[in-house]
């Protein structure tokens, strides 16, 4: 039920109470005037008594009235002053739930842009979720990713692409740091390309001195991953090593000098003629060059007696590289690393250079494995695979 307004206002009490005041003063100054003129009038004296007293009755009505109309005037500002204080509760009651709502449905189309790979998408709602305050999105992320053992690798590959448009450096580290662990307790994670993604990746946020628990878990897996796959190339699989290369070049530039250089203890054990190959599996030209610089560097240093059948195992493997690269129409810009690569034959022995060994590879290789100098079996000392 609605309050009815009280009677006259403040404004209409007030004046009404100075008119009386007024009118107060002026019989009083009659009164007085009166007296001055004619002291010795008791019955003058006693009129202006009565006129004081009926006054001062009526200066204390309205004074009670004044005073009634203000309490009914608070008591009704009170009831209008509750019902916006509810309805303000009910309003940002409201706010609070469609916030709540609009929050689970960003959220909702955050996780589907991961599962379907649509990374711009997904970072514009992490955005959102962001301005909202949402709490723990990184941990809700990864929840989702290892929510399905059978989309684990997809979603894992997927949230990996989204954190290089993470916009902090502080946020990549935490969502790496929460990714990392979950990758080390799955076998079919912690030696894959998706572990030496994120090592590569998080490297490049660690400083070159740091000294924390990031960096040194950053470094165990990197460690772990890279000795699964260098024993791998020994074996001859290079699947993982070249589907890396392929899609993630720019990062397998950290690597592959190491990939393509055998340590001296199994030089002389693994099937050079299989690990000579794999230059021509990786699918840009810059990459083949570097493994086959990397090879070269290794003959020189290790091979400078018998040399010659693995000159005439590289050299047609270097013929298929110029092959690639003329393909390509990109002969000019790598004219230059070709020719000097060829040229290095030449520093083995006197008057055989690259066309040598390419025109006589079949004929210096059977040679010496007719000598027993070399053994081309893919398998030697217990270090066999598959490509």
């Amino acid at each position: 039920m609605k309050t009815e307004q009280p009677g006259p206002g403040c404004e209409v009490a007030w004046n009404r109470l100075l008119s009386y005041l007024q009118q107060t003063r002026r019989n009083l100054t009659e009164c007085y005037d009166r007296e001055m003129t004619d002291p010795t009038s008791e019955a003058l004296s006693f009129s202006c008594q009565l006129l004081l007293d009926e006054k001062q009755k009526s200066a204390n009505q309205t004074l009670r009235q004044i005073d009634a109309s203000l309490r009914s005037k608070a008591v009704f500002e009170q009831v209008e002053m509750a019902k916006v204080i509810q309805e303000q509760k009910r309003l940002q009651q409201q706010i609070k739930a469609m916030r709540t709502e609009l929050k689970d449905l960003y959220q909702q189309l955050l996780l589907l842009a991961i599962d379907s790979a649509d990374v711009r998408r997904a970072f514009h709602y992490y955005q959102l979720l962001g301005s909202l305050k949402e709490r723990n999105l990184l941990q809700q992320m990864v929840k989702f990713v290892y929510i399905s053992q059978r989309h684990e690798n997809r979603r894992l590959e997927n949230l990996l692409n989204l954190t290089g448009y993470l916009p902090t450096r502080r946020e990549k580290r935490s969502l790496y740091q929460l990714i990392l662990p979950e990758i080390m307790k799955r076998p079919s994670q912690n030696q894959s390309t998706l572990a030496m993604l994120t090592a590569l990746e998080m490297g490049l946020l660690a400083g070159a001195n740091e000294n924390t628990d990031y960096r040194k878990q950053r470094d165990a897996m990197f460690q772990q991953v890279l000795k699964r796959w260098m024993f791998q190339r020994l074996a001859g699989n290079y699947r993982d090593i070249v589907s890396f290369a392929t899609k993630y070049p720019h990062l397998f530039k950290q690597i592959g000098v190491r990939i393509a250089t055998i340590h001296p203890q199994y030089w002389w054990r693994f099937s050079f003629s299989q690990f000579v190959t794999y230059p021509n599996l990786l699918p840009l030209p810059e990459q083949r060059m570097e493994a086959f610089r990397t090879i070269m560097h290794q003959l020189k240093q290790r091979n400078k007696k018998h040399f010659a059948a693995y000159l005439a195992m590289l050299a047609p493997q270097v013929d298929v590289c110029e092959k690639f690269i003329k393909q390509r129409n990109d002969e000019l810009g790598w004219k230059e690393n070709l020719y000097k690569l060829k040229g290095e034959f030449a520093d083995f022995a006197k008057g055989k250079n690259y066309e040598y060994y390419l025109k006589n590879s079949k004929t210096v290789i059977q040679q010496h494995v007719n000598a027993g100098k070399l053994d081309t079996r893919k398998s030697r000392g217990g270090l066999s695979g598959r490509r």
